[in-house]
C-alpha cells in the first residue's frame, strides 16, 4: 500500500523508500528534488518568491524554501553531486496583465535561480499556463506524475 503524505501550502518534505508525495499547485510552484543512487528526495511548496524580511524566515518563500529544501536532502543522505530538480505549477489563476502581480511567473524565475545557484540541475518544468496542477512524486523511481486543473472558478 502506497504511503502519501499531502504536501500543504508552505510545507516541505523530505522522503524515502515507498513513500509518494501529492499536492495541488495554483500559482504556487513545487519543487522537487531527487537523488537516483540513494532514492532520497524531497519537494516544496510554496507561495510567493521572496521572503519580505519581516519575521522569521519562512519555507512559504521560494529563495527561503529552496535552498532548505536542498540542504534537508542532503543532510538525509542524498548525494550533491546526483541531484536533480523538476519545476511544477506557477499558473496564472487571475487575468491580470501587470507583472508585478504576476505570482507564478515570480515564483517560476526564483525557482530557477535558486537551483542555478546550487548548482542543481533542471531536469523537467512544467510551469506557467492559465491552470492548477496536481502532482505525485514517486521518490522510488523519480517520476512526478502531474494532471492538469483547468476548471478553477475564482469570483470576486
Amino acid at each position: 500500500m502506497d504511503k502519501v503524505k499531502y504536501l500543504k501550502q508552505g510545507e516541505l518534505a523530505i522522503v524515502s523508500g515507498e513513500m509518494k508525495v501529492f499536492t495541488i499547485l495554483g500559482s504556487c510552484v513545487a519543487v522537487v528534488l531527487w537523488d537516483e543512487g540513494t532514492r532520497i528526495g524531497g519537494a516544496n511548496h510554496f507561495l510567493l518568491p521572496n521572503w519580505n524580511n519581516k519575521g522569521l524566515p519562512d519555507v512559504r518563500y521560494g529563495d527561503i524554501a529552496i535552498p532548505e529544501l536542498h540542504d534537508k536532502v542532503i543532510m538525509a543522505g542524498a548525494v550533491k553531486r546526483r541531484l536533480v530538480a523538476k519545476i511544477y505549477g506557477g499558473g496564472s489563476m487571475l487575468n491580470l496583465n501587470q507583472a508585478v502581480f504576476n505570482v507564478g511567473q515570480r515564483n517560476i524565475a526564483v525557482a530557477k535561480q535558486k537551483l542555478l545557484e546550487l548548482n542543481v540541475k533542471i531536469v523537467e518544468e512544467i510551469t506557467g499556463g492559465k491552470f492548477g496542477r496536481k502532482i505525485l512524486f514517486n521518490v522510488n523511481d523519480g517520476i512526478v506524475k502531474v494532471d492538469v486543473i483547468q476548471n478553477i472558478n475564482i469570483k470576486f
